[in-house]
């Protein structure tokens, strides 16, 4: 379970840009926190928060950190080298799962929201934000929500700005677009011409049209164990033979994508990378 909070000093707001992260006023903090319920079969499961991510803007730039929580909840204290915490719950299916949950330290948050080598927000764009929220006073679209509150300034109406589909509801895209959507928002941040990835040439934004640059027929440039003897990163029709739902599919150290803020494979995320891929026409050489 994620909660996301904003906070601007008074009489500041954002700047509407259509591509790209919003621009924030100085002084502005973000937190994202992260818990876990203890039994997924309930409608209202207990949940225990691990840690709170926050990321500021002072003097121009972007700095970012982690707090954890102890166990009577009441308490966050801020740890820049990490932790690790074991957690366990039930799925779905009434089986007991455990796993280590990794704390990101400082230099971690960087390699998720480093940009040009500068740490910045990844997640208030104009896509991500254009879709209801429920908010304690009703549900209303967030575009819209924080320009009514002054939050954000120069928004068009929101059936015209950018918004991705939602990744596991056919109801807003095709497979295409929700697996674009998908690898956009896990992925992207790091595989851009800006990103910790730039190096592999491989960008996973929905804005690229090229299917070689978002992997199709594409060669990893150092994959080592991570291309698991497979040659490209997209084999049209044939999942099985791909690097990235191989690496989606891992937890080994050395494989596993993401590299950190995972422990267990997204089952569901996985599915839907594999059955895009396995909907591609075309072949490799």
């Amino acid at each position: 379970m994620k909660r996301r909070t904003v906070w601007m000093p008074s009489g500041t707001s954002a700047t509407y840009d259509e591509n790209f992260i919003f621009a924030f006023p100085e002084g502005t903090v973000f937190t994202k926190s992260f818990g876990f319920a203890d039994d997924l079969r309930s409608a209202q499961p207990h949940v225990t928060w691990i840690e709170t991510r926050v990321i500021w803007k002072t003097g121009g730039l972007w700095y970012a950190v982690s707090y954890t929580w102890d166990a009577a909840q009441t308490t966050a204290t801020v740890a820049p080298g990490g932790e690790v915490v074991p957690i366990s719950w039930i799925d779905t299916a009434g089986q007991s799962v455990s796993t280590n949950y990794l704390v990101p330290s400082a230099p971690q948050c960087a390699q998720c929201h480093d940009q040009e080598m500068l740490v910045t927000p990844i997640g208030p764009t104009a896509r991500n934000l254009n879709r209801d929220f429920a908010y304690p006073s009703g549900t209303q679209n967030q575009l819209t929500s924080w320009t009514q509150s002054g939050l954000l300034t120069g928004a068009p109406s929101p059936d015209v700005a950018p918004k991705l589909p939602v990744a596991f509801d056919p109801a807003t895209g095709s497979l295409n677009d929700r697996a674009r959507a998908y690898l956009e928002v896990n992925c992207a941040h790091c595989h851009s011409p800006g990103g910790e990835a730039r190096t592999t040439g491989l960008y996973l934004s929905t804005k690229i049209t090229d299917p070689y640059v978002y992997g199709v027929c594409k060669k990893p440039i150092a994959a080592g164990p991570g291309a698991g003897g497979h040659i490209y990163d997209i084999v049209p029709g044939d999942p099985d033979a791909s690097i990235i739902p191989f690496r989606m599919d891992s937890n080994e150290p050395a494989i596993a994508m993401p590299q950190i803020g995972r422990s267990v494979v997204d089952v569901p995320g996985l599915q839907l990378v594999r059955d895009w891929i396995s909907s591609l026409p075309g072949s490799c050489p």
